[in-house]
């Protein structure tokens, strides 16, 4: 018989924890940091109550068994926060630097990024900003990529429907420009708006198999995602990140990703922002 509270006490040990590293590692390449092993143990908890299964070993036995079941862990582990406009620094950046810099320039194109997307907040985000700052933005031809290896996040973020409460923050203008109401039950949800959704595209990538995008990337934000995979594997992907970039591109990643250490393709601005060396 399972015991939910039993295995909320329990500690993962370390020959478990090792057990699930190597697991993930092989299948993704991703590095479970120690850091990870509280918030593991809550997964596993519920998980393994949900799947009735009595013990860690038939737990591990199973994630062997099922890649659908190993992928669950790999998103629970990975699962980062992440709203509309979050990182204020580099929003503010993208709308009083970036945009108005691309503005002067003769082609009226626009290609982003964002790699690691989750639920889409942070691609339609950029789609939303570059829509309010440039003028004559119907003049202009926009593409935001976005990326996850999550398919149930980028499910999330194909649908376009979020609570109202993570959008409270925005501006009232970008409220009545990009999203309706709706209603579920007694839940208050927003939908992007279909001219929004229109500029994003969002597809499945695992960023250590063999992937390109069409285009040079005048931006890229990668933000919360080096972090989980080793040291040369960072660096092979940051080569690759420079390599999908326009030369002066900016690359936008998390506050400890010292991609300074990797490559010297880039140029620190400062707030965790990069350019690409011409």
């Amino acid at each position: 018989m399972f015991s939910y509270d039993g295995m909320r006490q329990h500690l993962l040990a370390d020959d478990e924890f090792e057990v699930l590293q190597q697991l993930v590692l092989d299948s993704s390449g991703i590095v479970l940091a120690e850091s990870s092993r509280r918030s593991l143990l809550d997964y596993l908890s519920t998980r393994m109550y949900q799947l009735q299964l009595g013990c860690f070993q038939a737990y591990s036995e199973r994630l062997q068994q099922d890649s659908t079941e190993l992928l669950r862990l790999i998103n629970a582990a990975t699962q980062s926060y992440t709203t509309f406009c979050h990182d204020k620094q580099h929003f503010n950046f993208f709308t009083n630097t970036l945009l108005p810099e691309l503005a002067k320039k003769p082609e009226q194109e626009l290609r982003f990024w964002s790699v690691g997307c989750s639920t889409g907040e942070e691609a339609y985000s950029l789609a939303m900003v570059a829509q309010e700052v440039l003028p004559h933005i119907e003049e202009w031809d926009i593409s935001v990529t976005a990326t996850d290896h999550d398919p149930e996040a980028l499910s999330t973020a194909m649908k376009g429907i979020y609570p109202l409460s993570q959008v409270r923050h925005l501006p009232a203008r970008h409220l009545l420009r990009w999203f309706r109401s709706l209603r579920i039950g007694n839940e208050e949800l927003v939908q992007i708006s279909p001219a929004l959704q229109q500029t994003v595209s969002f597809r499945r990538l695992n960023l250590l198999s063999e992937w390109s995008v069409p285009e040079p990337q005048q931006a890229i934000f990668c933000r919360d995602t080096l972090i989980y995979f080793d040291m040369p594997k960072r660096a092979y992907l940051i080569d690759r990140l420079a390599d999908s970039q326009e030369p002066g591109g900016y690359l936008f990643v998390g506050e400890s990703d010292r991609i300074e250490i990797y490559s010297d393709r880039f140029e620190a601005l400062g707030d965790a922002i990069f350019r690409r060396r011409d």
